[in-house]
């Protein structure tokens, strides 16, 4: 799509420049974006100067899919839809999500870097959160919680409410049954005296505790259970 620049002329156009004279000596003047539809066709939809929103919303779209697949340069075609979504363009959020989920994974936690936006589309939420955990120490674990865990739980909310606690829960339990180690990490910085806690909710908080602990598989870990339940709120809670 061409769209002409705003101009401030700086003398009168001289008679044989106007486009009357010019469609008599030149009946079909060039077209100047020819170019791009010959080396791009699928770009013929985008051809007009009148572009619905719909279709603004697809190019938006499709333009960072090829960025990130031609050029895997994740954060220029986040910068590319975040711009569109400044502008109010609808129907981006779920692109940028995952954009964003794949920035984390490529740039800040170690994942493959060969990992692509395609790829990462068809993955389950449970899925990409693991992805996102995978990496993480023991030392850094509670940090890489707050970073990238905790924001991805809150975009998963934005897309479907309640499904942040359903998705904590399926992991943290699907982690203690076989070891409970991460999952304390979790609860000890969950606890009700703390101002900031991984998991706010008091009552989530208790009920996923105690899930993980009867669902631990080993036998050698009951001093890990009593450490979870000293995470948990005192008697008479509530």
């Amino acid at each position: 799509m061409i769209i002409p620049w705003h101009e401030h002329k700086h003398r009168d156009k001289d008679w044989c420049e106007e486009l009357e004279c010019r469609m008599v000596i030149e009946p079909s003047l060039p077209d100047e974006s020819e170019f791009l539809y010959t080396a791009q066709p699928e770009l013929l939809r985008f051809r007009t100067s009148q572009l619905a929103v719909e279709k603004v919303m697809d190019w938006y779209q499709s333009r960072a899919e090829e960025i990130e697949h031609y050029a895997l340069q994740v954060d220029c075609a986040l910068s590319l839809i975040r711009l569109g979504m400044e502008r109010n363009i609808p129907g981006l959020l779920g692109l940028c999500d995952n954009l964003v989920t794949l920035e984390a994974l490529v740039y800040e936690a170690g994942c493959d870097l060969t990992l692509t936006l395609k790829e990462l589309q068809q993955m389950k939420d449970i899925e990409k959160l693991r992805l996102l955990m995978s990496s993480c120490s023991e030392d850094n674990y509670v940090t890489s919680a707050y970073q990238w865990m905790v924001p991805f739980l809150h975009r998963c909310e934005k897309q479907s409410p309640g499904v942040a606690n359903e998705l904590l829960k399926e992991y943290l339990v699907t982690l203690a049954k076989g070891d409970l180690k991460f999952p304390l990490k979790i609860f000890q910085h969950s606890k009700p005296d703390l101002q900031q806690k991984i998991i706010p909710d008091q009552d989530q908080l208790m009920a996923v505790a105690l899930e993980c602990i009867y669902s631990c598989e080993r036998n050698d870990q009951l001093a890990l259970c009593y450490d979870v339940l000293e995470c948990l709120p005192q008697r008479g809670y509530g």
